[in-house]
């Protein structure tokens, strides 16, 4: 906490700084904490959570879904952009893995619960994503012609 603390705290170039000296230690702690979660996580003691981290991921995938809906719609978004940020957000922001990396060591039900729960949504985020992304199949527009500015509204040149 200490550490999230004075990284909160630096500004200007010193936070640029450490930024650059401290990015590949960052990369580096990230991939070896996820290894340590994994590892500390029994592949046999994720199915008998799986209905509940499904019923959390469906609740937490809907009300972000919502979320991204409401944001885009504040910024005068359309339907389908207003779907398709609510979408690219359930695999986001997953706080709940550092809590099992914290206390799910000690806690086997609690680590499997939420590492079947985070898994569910890593998976299923990017693809919920990539169908919502997908245009309808339909007859195809022919492109838009738009004049050039003073120009006579055809492609014959100056």
């Amino acid at each position: 906490m200490g550490a999230f603390l004075v990284g909160l705290s630096l500004t200007g170039a010193t936070a640029k700084r450490a930024r650059q000296v401290l990015s590949p230690l960052r990369d580096l702690f990230a991939a070896v904490f996820f290894l340590a979660i994994g590892l500390s996580v029994s592949p046999g003691a994720l199915l008998p959570v799986l209905p509940a981290a499904l019923l959390l991921a469906l609740v937490t995938a809907l009300t972000k879904v919502a979320s991204g809906w409401y944001a885009a719609r504040r910024d005068g978004v359309g339907r389908r952009g207003r779907l398709r940020a609510g979408s690219a957000l359930i695999a986001r922001g997953e706080f709940s893995i550092i809590i099992v990396g914290l206390l799910g060591v000690r806690q086997d039900r609690l680590g499997a619960l939420v590492a079947a729960y985070v898994l569910l949504l890593a998976v299923a985020g990017p693809v919920i994503t990539r169908f919502v992304a997908r245009r309808p199949a339909g007859p195809a527009r022919p492109p838009r012609h738009v004049p050039a500015a003073g120009g006579r509204g055809d492609d014959r040149g100056s």
